[in-house]
């Protein structure tokens, strides 16, 4: 009787510890999917929010752009914004430690490359530039951290804006705009925006008529 006891106990031991190891291995499994879930959703927010951001800097250059008399000269890169933090060039650290580099974004924005681009590769035909020749040629128009445009108050804002200006194929009437912005998480969201005057009452400054808006992907 007491040999058979003995094996029992044991036999109750292995069980045990094949119970534990496996709620040890579900607590873990839950673990790692709550954690890739806030991760997730982290990504999810701050994505959204960047486009927000990009937004943001759309709608202040669309003021910008209402003063401007001349809309040729402002797609040629000669008229820039009063919103800038320094030359259109070198490197801008942002609140989470990560870089960009200010002078690259007209060329990764033409050509998808962070050197500068060649003229064929400028009249390339792609889904997004469809236009061969009468491509867009990007200009820096304004960039800098949004919370510079923002009041005071507004110090938690970890946003860093760009908007570039170019001629649109539609004609002098017409100019594209494109803005970017980068925040935490590696965030990046890009809106590129094509803006028309409104000729019933242009000559008050009024905003421009959007003629397309669109999220690039």
């Amino acid at each position: 009787m007491t040999v058979r006891l003995a094996r029992d106990n044991g036999a109750a031991l292995v069980m045990v510890i094949m119970a534990l190891s496996l709620l040890t291995s579900l607590s873990v499994a839950l673990l790692l999917a709550s954690s890739a879930e806030v991760m997730t959703a982290a990504n999810f927010t701050a994505q959204r929010a960047a486009l927000y951001a990009a937004d943001a800097i759309l709608e202040r250059g669309m003021i910008d752009v209402a003063a401007v008399a001349d809309w040729d000269a402002l797609a040629a890169g000669s008229i820039v914004s009063s919103f800038t933090d320094g030359p259109a060039a070198g490197g801008r650290r942002l609140d989470d430690g990560t870089e960009i580099d200010v002078g690259t974004l007209v060329d990764a924005a033409a050509c998808h490359k962070r050197t500068p681009c060649t003229d064929a590769e400028l009249d390339a035909v792609t889904p997004d530039r469809p236009w061969g020749t009468k491509n867009p040629r990007w200009h820096l128009y304004a960039y800098g951290r949004l919370r510079d445009l923002l009041p005071e108050a507004a110090v938690g804002v970890p946003w860093y804006v760009a908007l570039m200006v170019a001629a649109h194929p539609l004609g002098s009437d017409a100019i594209a705009l494109r803005a970017e912005a980068f925040g935490p998480h590696h965030a990046h969201s890009v809106v590129e925006l094509t803006a028309a005057h409104d000729d019933t009452d242009y000559n008050k400054g009024s905003t421009p008529r959007t003629l397309s808006w669109r999220e690039v992907r």
